[in-house]
Parts: structure tokens; C-alpha cells; sequence
């Protein structure tokens, strides 16, 4: 499955990177404030960050409660 996003106009834009794929091999991904970081497997310990947030609920994504 395709990580990415869906335009308001119905086309679905992938991302370049994937956090599953960060995950499963340790490679590195860019937020969407621009932080690069590398996920690991406990996503406890990596909360989206109030910048991210933003931009998330920014482009109506709907996100899962904390």
C-alpha cells in the first residue's frame, strides 16, 4: 500500500518517503515540518510534533486522537 495523500481535487499524490519503510529498514524520512528523523518501532515514542499537526489539519487530514 502507497503512503501519501489525496488532492481535494481526487488525485492521490504519493509520498517520496514512507514512514513504514523507515521503520522496517532504518532509513531516514522528512516530516512535513521538514525534520528529518529516522522512525523506529515503538511510535509512542515519536508524537507528531505541533508544527506537523498543523500543517496536517491545515491540509484536512484527519488525525487519530491522542
Amino acid at each position: 500500500m502507497l503512503e501519501g495523500y489525496t488532492k481535494k481535487s481526487g488525485k492521490f499524490v504519493p509520498l517520496k518517503n514512507s514512514v513504514v519503510e523507515g521503520m522496517v529498514n532504518a532509513t531516514p524520512v522528512r516530516a512535513l515540518c521538514g525534520k528529518v528523523w529516522v522512525p523506529g518501532r515503538d511510535p509512542a515514542k515519536y508524537p507528531i510534533c505541533l508544527t506537523c499537526k498543523e500543517i496536517a489539519v491545515g491540509l484536512g487530514w484527519t488525525l487519530p486522537s491522542t
